[in-house]
């Protein structure tokens, strides 16, 4: 059998050549979003019913999770394998503060800022803004170590910044009030929470 390409074939074929790894991009964008949504939902049921083993299983075993708080004049980082929401202790007593928040609809756009005078966020609701990356822990590991008291090694704060590049951070106010700031990472082919932020509105200082 013959085949006889006409310059119409030849255009068709081209197209389809193009369109194939297109396709595939974009199913992989797909599948990497819903995985992202999937498990916004996951952290906040988890944060909503204080559920120890729910929160555990989207922590990397080799990562753990990174808790930014407010203790005196600086913001801190304490790091867990897991969490424990009995857990009394400061700063893990933190985390009892999204007991029962309610879970929205994701927005993607930009992210709220929080009013220490008004005691609020700019907006309510669920946020993640994928334009910009947000280097809250690496930024506060270097004035810390403004005060001589805090020597953070420099391969820690590149360790912080690498992560922070991978990460996306999403912001929750319900109508309630009640607040929830994470950041998820993209970590073989999965996202993981991170980081947890109970610092950026904490105005006691």
């Amino acid at each position: 059998m013959i085949y006889i390409f006409t310059l119409r074939t030849m255009r068709a074929f081209t197209i389809l050549l193009f369109i194939l790894p297109l396709h595939c991009i974009c199913f992989a964008q797909s599948a990497k979003e819903e995985k992202f949504n999937t498990t916004i939902i996951q952290v906040v049921l988890a944060f909503s019913k204080q559920d120890n083993a729910a929160v555990s299983k989207l922590i990397n075993k080799k990562i753990g999770v990174y808790q930014l708080y407010r203790e005196g004049v600086y913001d801190n980082i304490k790091k867990w394998n897991t969490l424990n929401f009995s857990d009394n202790s400061f700063p893990a007593v933190l985390l009892n503060s999204s007991k029962g928040i309610l879970l929205s609809a994701l927005f993607y756009s930009t992210l709220p800022v929080y009013n220490c005078t008004k005691e609020t966020w700019s907006k309510k609701g669920l946020f993640t803004d994928t334009t910009k990356t947000d280097h809250s822990l690496s930024k506060s590991c270097t004035i810390l170590n403004h005060d001589e008291a805090h020597r953070i090694p420099k391969q820690k704060i590149e360790f912080y910044f690498a992560l922070e590049s991978k990460s996306r951070r999403i912001v929750l106010q319900d109508r309630k009030g009640k607040e929830l700031v994470f950041y998820l990472t993209w970590i073989d082919e999965n996202w993981f929470l991170t980081i947890i932020d109970n610092a950026s509105s904490d105005c006691s200082v």
